[in-house]
């Protein structure tokens, strides 16, 4: 029963993990948002790509403890 409920939680976090990778992959490649041309009404970012470099490399991290633990914790042999 153990083996079954770390199993699922490693499997749910390592899906969720590399869906998390293809999207943050995929919002690298989008463009930025033009700045307003007015400052008092969204703060200014002064790099938009960091953030999204940061949320890659949570996304990774997700990705691999989730698939570390599947590997980690074998099927139980009776």
């Amino acid at each position: 029963m153990l083996w079954l409920i770390s199993a699922w939680i490693a499997g749910t976090t390592a899906i969720l993990g590399s869906l998390m990778v293809l999207g943050s992959l995929i919002l690298l490649v989008a463009p930025a948002q033009p700045r307003s041309r007015n400052p008092q009404q969204s703060p200014p970012t002064s790099h938009p790509w960091l953030q999204r470099l940061k949320l890659l490399a949570v996304s990774l991290a997700i990705a691999l403890a989730g698939l570390g633990i599947l590997l980690v914790v074998p099927f139980p042999s009776y």
